[in-house]
């Protein structure tokens, strides 16, 4: 097992792996997994890539998998981006993946979000972006009630936490799947005051910086997601300048389209679409 090693000391340890392909990397995937689970879901997607000659760096999200940090908790959301941040400059240390070139960010729901800003923040530092059912809007729409509260518990009782909300029948119609990820032991079901309104300042200021983003985008969003919001997909897909992008609905999909029914192909479509990256 690898963990990076820390900047500053009070930094929770992160979980990473990287995968190599057997032949000659032609190219490099950072992927970075959604809220409430964890990288060892990601074993198919891994294979695909690898198997297009791709390496794959995955880690865990502080608190959660078998990362360090408060399950359910951050400060503020930045300290997502410097993770991945930090986890690129380490992985730049290994011969095999900075032979590969600058990474493709692949992001799924939370982990898109990450992606983004990430992105956002070091555009040289990547090819572009893949992301899945990004998390850039509640599916539905948040009481005010709700959101006055959070801002009022995330300011006195930061780590004040309530049930995530998430129902796994809501991820995926693979029956098996669902079951299997209502029984993870690494599964977190509960989301504090901090992290919700930190994650509704990110999906705004995503809205919000969008158009200055020029690296190629490449949205994969689920047409039934029960957990993000298709629309505020679109909104912020819309926004960005690149010449390079394009949108794609994951018809009759739930929120995760690399569990469902169909996820052979949309697997293939994000491998495919991460190895032309990688060959630009």
């Amino acid at each position: 097992m690898s963990f990076l090693e820390r900047q500053q000391p009070s930094d929770p340890r992160i979980f990473y792996q990287l995968h190599v392909p057997t032949g000659e990397p032609r190219g490099a995937v950072l992927l970075t997994h959604g809220y409430g689970e964890h990288s060892g879901r990601y074993g198919e997607v891994i294979g695909a890539l690898t198997n297009r000659n791709l390496c794959v760096a995955t880690y865990d999200l502080r608190g959660q998998g078998t990362s360090e940090g408060a399950r359910g908790y951050i400060d503020t959301f930045r300290d997502y981006v410097r993770d991945l941040e930090e986890l690129r400059a380490t992985l730049d240390q290994n011969l095999r993946w900075k032979q590969a070139g600058p990474p493709v960010l692949l992001g799924h729901s939370l982990g898109g979000l990450i992606s983004f800003h990430a992105a956002l923040a070091n555009p040289g530092a990547f090819r572009g972006l893949v992301l899945s059912s990004p998390f850039f809007g509640f599916a539905w729409e948040v009481p005010a009630p709700k959101r006055w509260a959070g801002h009022v518990f995330s300011k006195l009782m930061p780590t004040f936490a309530l049930p995530s909300g998430i129902d796994p029948r809501d991820l995926t119609h693979d029956e098996q799947r669902s079951v299997e990820y209502e029984h993870d032991p690494l599964r977190v079901q509960r989301a504090t005051a901090r992290f919700f309104t930190e994650v509704l300042a990110a999906q705004e200021s995503a809205q919000r910086l969008a158009s200055s983003l020029f690296l190629p985008l490449f949205v994969f969003h689920a047409e039934h997601d029960r957990v993000a919001s298709l629309v505020r997909s679109r909104q912020v897909f819309d926004r960005v300048q690149s010449i390079t992008k394009a949108f794609r609905i994951a018809e009759g999909c739930f929120h995760e389209i690399f569990q469902e029914t169909s996820r052979n192909t949309w697997i293939a479509a994000v491998g495919d679409t991460a190895q032309s990256l990688c060959q630009r």
